[in-house]
């Protein structure tokens, strides 16, 4: 198993260092979305690592994604949503699952930012449960009708295209859902901005829509296959996620050190005290193991072979590593990790997400144990696979 990253991946990841530093650093204390950072990020190839150059990549796959993705959080978790967005569950899903004309017309553009992205699968009563989506959808002549509500959508109020879950008839469960590809430009279409805790860069909403309009053209999949659809999307995600919790588990440790070395008290710097440099330790191995865990899932990925096992497992530890990192750096940093002035209590703040985003730490529990208790085995052949796209003309 050879996941290091080769030349052409290390290139990529120190352009987004050099990027992080020029760009998203000196601007941090704007918790809010910053759109033309999303141009840059998009126009220097940071969303295309996994397309091929036909769709505005680099055709570099989703270890380098990984990479770069964990280089950006590092400097502001609240940009890691994006790299899903634009670069994996909307552009990859309809380039997966669409029609010649959903992936010539929302694609490269989605992968270059010069349009924007949201996925949208919660809804108030249908969370970590796809199958019991509300949302329902209907064929009208040339086009399908779209009725319902989504709540905790990331770019709710930005996206120029969405992709929407939704069921043409709810008693037939995951059998019933569809996947579809909306512009959010048309009447029907309203978000609304939903207040949180972290990751103020990236805006979530709830959305309502209200005799949305849909081209036949931009049904993902076929009928009723919806939910087809939205593993394959989550399963991809988990790679972002996972990426992006390691970037923010570095930047604790980073800031963790860097105070360590530099407070004194009774005397010395605490970076001499045995409880200091436990912690560190453990900052350091928990890091070091989640980055391991997700590369091998973006490594099986690009090998075109089973990974839900092991990104739902990467997912996991990554997303709990991160939550308690982010404590530890609060305790190293003592009274001032309270304070306002220091960057762990952002930290503090954006880790909690890793838990709860492309599916819960429960959820992926379940996912787990079923898979070692032989209930329901995770990874099964696969429908299509990274190599299907590489050679698109």
């Amino acid at each position: 198993m050879d996941f290091d990253l080769k030349k052409e991946h290390l290139a990529i990841q120190k352009e987004a260092r050099f990027f992080s530093e020029r760009e998203v650093i000196p601007r941090i204390k704007e918790e809010e979305f910053k759109r033309d950072l999303v141009s840059k990020m998009g126009e220097m190839g940071f969303f295309g690592c996994a397309f091929p150059e036909k769709f505005g990549g680099t055709d570099y796959g989703f270890l380098a994604h990984s990479a770069v993705c964990e280089e950006i959080s590092r400097a502001d978790s609240g940009l890691r949503s994006l790299f899903n967005l634009q670069g994996l569950t909307v552009p990859y899903t309809i380039m997966e699952w669409g029609t010649d004309e959903a992936r010539e017309k929302y694609v490269k553009k989605l992968v270059l930012a010069e349009k924007l992205g949201c996925t949208c699968f919660s809804e108030p009563n249908a969370g970590s449960d796809l199958a019991s989506i509300e949302t329902t959808i209907e064929g009208k002549n040339d086009h399908y009708i779209i009725n319902g509500n989504k709540t905790w959508i990331s770019n709710g109020t930005v996206a120029d295209i969405a992709i929407v879950y939704a069921t043409f008839d709810s008693s037939k469960k995951h059998k019933g859902l569809c996947a579809a590809v909306v512009e959010t430009d048309q009447p029907g279409w309203k978000p609304k901005e939903t207040p949180k805790l972290g990751d103020k860069a990236s805006p979530i909403a709830e959305i309502f829509m209200d005799d949305v309009q849909v081209p036949k053209e931009n049904l993902l999949g076929g009928w009723g296959e919806g939910f087809k659809v939205a593993m394959t999307a989550l399963d991809r995600g988990r790679i972002s996620v996972g990426s992006g919790a390691i970037g923010l588990a570095q930047a604790c440790l980073d800031a963790s050190v860097q105070y360590a070395n530099q407070r004194v008290q009774f005397g010395k710097l605490i970076s001499e005290y045995q409880l200091v440099k436990g912690t560190i330790a453990e900052m350091v191995s928990l890091t070091e193991a989640s980055r391991l865990l997700v590369r091998q899932g973006a490594w099986l990925n690009d090998q075109d072979r089973p990974f839900t096992r092991e990104i739902a497992i990467a997912k996991y530890f990554a997303g709990e590593a991160v939550t308690r990192v982010a404590g530890m750096a609060m305790e190293v940093y003592g009274g001032m990790g309270y304070s306002l002035d220091a960057p762990v209590e952002r930290y503090y703040r954006d880790a909690k997400i890793y838990q709860v985003g492309e599916g819960t730490a429960n959820i992926m529990r379940l996912l787990i144990a079923n898979d070692a208790l032989n209930i329901k085995k995770a990874n099964r052949p696969r429908l299509k696979v990274p190599s299907d796209f590489r050679d698109l003309e």
